[in-house]
């Protein structure tokens, strides 16, 4: 069952349909607000308060103008930039996130070589790293370009900013990336 007649279910009382969500976003939902916040337990109330959002607004919701999916994540990235501004936590990032699930792209690493394996772990761990010491925009942006892969215009409707700013931050972002990668030979 598509996402819109989960929501549908729901609207008519059914809360069956809405754990259903949950259990489909549950995982990317929670991978944002940590990449975003860089704090486990942070990450996991405001993956929660998303969902409570989400339940409470669902009226508001409307499939002809996107995915449940697109929704959702504007939902949880809003929340989390909130968190950021409210706690000023701008600067105070969790560098290591180890054995989270979320990744900004699937490396296909079932047929890598052990050497291959080590050197994607590392390159995973490095780009975490240096998503943790970006400014939190270009972090968001990246992260949604790519980890949830919005479009431009969408991410500047998330984060209701002109699209010329968010591919600013997407370049300026992606630059850093790069140049930090070459520097230490990951790419």
């Amino acid at each position: 069952m598509d996402d819109a007649a989960l929501v549908r279910r729901c609207l008519e009382g059914d809360k069956r349909a809405f754990d259903e969500l949950v259990q489909r976003y549950r995982d990317r939902v929670y991978g944002m607000a940590l990449h975003l916040l860089g704090d486990k337990d942070l990450a996991e109330d405001m993956a929660q308060e998303a969902f409570l959002r989400a339940f409470q607004r669902l009226t508001l919701f409307d499939p002809n103008k996107g995915s449940f999916s697109n929704w959702l994540m504007t939902l949880t990235t809003r929340l989390c930039l909130n968190a950021l501004k409210r706690r000023g936590l701008e600067q105070q990032w969790i560098a290591e996130q180890e054995g989270e699930t979320f990744e900004l792209a699937e490396l296909g690493e079932d047929a890598l070589s052990p050497e291959e394996e080590w050197w994607a772990v590392e390159r995973r761990l490095f780009i975490r790293k240096l998503l943790s010491t970006m400014h939190p925009m270009q972090r968001t942006v990246l992260l949604l370009r790519y980890g949830e892969e919005m479009s431009i215009q969408e991410i500047a409707q998330v984060l209701q900013v002109p699209i010329g700013t968010v591919k600013a931050w997407l370049f300026r972002g992606r630059e850093v990336l790069r140049r930090k990668l070459k520097e230490v030979g990951l790419l």
